[in-house]
């Protein structure tokens, strides 16, 4: 009996230290509640101090607390009343960020998993009325500009942005994107292979990464689309891929051409005003998926792949639904 107690204890250590080390894997910094409480440009000096690196990267200076410029701006902006309301909604939308850190969480397990040298980011919020960017981020850092994505709700939204796009700047949408980021540091390709199909490939790669390390999530959340956007566009799929190959597009190497079907837009006029923007990314998600799930070639195997005829031959893909 006593034997089995010791068991009994060995295992719990084992189970509770592991669960420890998932637990750790994730922090989010959030240094914007210690710069909100500053009311003297000598306390955002030191705060810029206290943060090079989030300062380096989020608002690009390199003299911290000797750039009186950017001190007097902060200063001002994080006593601003109608900043404030902002920063109270946000902080009501992201709460403790609790399930922002569990989602990066699984994510970053699974990309360890299955690449053992990955080194997790560290992970920082900030508010800035827009000052910075959305996302910023390097091999060992990001910064979410919470601000961005505070929804629809919020009194104050990004300015100059088509609704598409300003769609997407909701809480939701963090992850998916922070974790197709992470997937550009595996996703291996050829540089002399300048052609629409392979820059597809490479799109297909980074969403079918993202999905694996984030089975759980809607593809509506990978890609970008609504809904009904991706359900329309799957049930006409046959239609689009015969417009990419009767216009000859999967060897087009001019990057004008290539950006019709590549770059952010409404929709994608040369096929129709219901074919969303991007088209060619979703195209290359359908066909990475296919060749994906058929040869199955496992995750890390598919990144370190730059063969993009390789992967579409083998993919099979003809436009077709999955039934079909």
């Amino acid at each position: 009996m006593k034997i089995w107690s010791v068991v009994f204890c060995i295992v719990s250590i084992l189970i509770f230290n592991a669960c420890s080390k998932t637990e750790e894997l994730v922090t989010i910094e959030r240094p914007e509640q210690e710069l909100f409480s500053a009311r003297k440009p000598e306390e955002v000096r030191q705060w810029l101090a206290d943060h090079k690196d989030i300062a380096r990267l989020y608002f690009g200076t390199t003299r911290f607390d000797q750039d009186t410029v950017l001190v007097n701006e902060l200063l001002k902006r994080v006593n601003d009343k109608e900043l404030g309301v902002l920063y109270q909604q946000v902080n009501a939308e992201f709460g403790t960020m609790g399930d922002i850190r569990d989602q990066l969480t699984e994510a970053f397990n699974r990309i360890q998993e299955n690449f053992p040298d990955y080194k997790p980011p560290r992970v920082a919020t900030m508010i800035s009325g827009f000052m910075g960017q959305d996302l910023v981020l390097s091999d060992s850092l990001i910064v979410i500009g919470l601000d961005y994505f505070a929804g629809p709700r919020a009194k104050y939204r990004p300015l100059g942005l088509p609704a598409y796009i300003l769609r997407r700047y909701q809480k939701q949408f963090i992850v998916p994107t922070l974790v197709y980021t992470q997937s550009e540091r595996f996703n291996k390709s050829n540089p002399q292979d300048q052609t629409l199909l392979a820059d597809m490939i490479y799109y297909g790669k980074g969403y079918v990464f993202t999905k694996a390390m984030l089975p759980e999530t809607p593809d509506s959340l990978i890609i970008g689309y609504t809904e009904q956007q991706l359900t329309q566009t799957y049930n006409v799929q046959s239609d689009i891929w015969a417009y990419f190959i009767d216009a000859k597009l999967l060897f087009e190497v001019n990057p004008a051409v290539k950006n019709r079907y590549l770059a952010e837009r409404p929709f994608t006029a040369e096929i129709s005003s219901k074919s969303p923007g991007a088209i060619g990314r979703w195209l290359g998600w359908r066909i990475v998926g296919k060749y994906f799930d058929e040869k199955g070639p496992g995750i890390k195997a598919l990144m370190d792949n730059p063969n993009a005829p390789q992967i579409f031959e083998q993919s099979g893909y003809k436009g077709f639904k999955d039934e079909e």
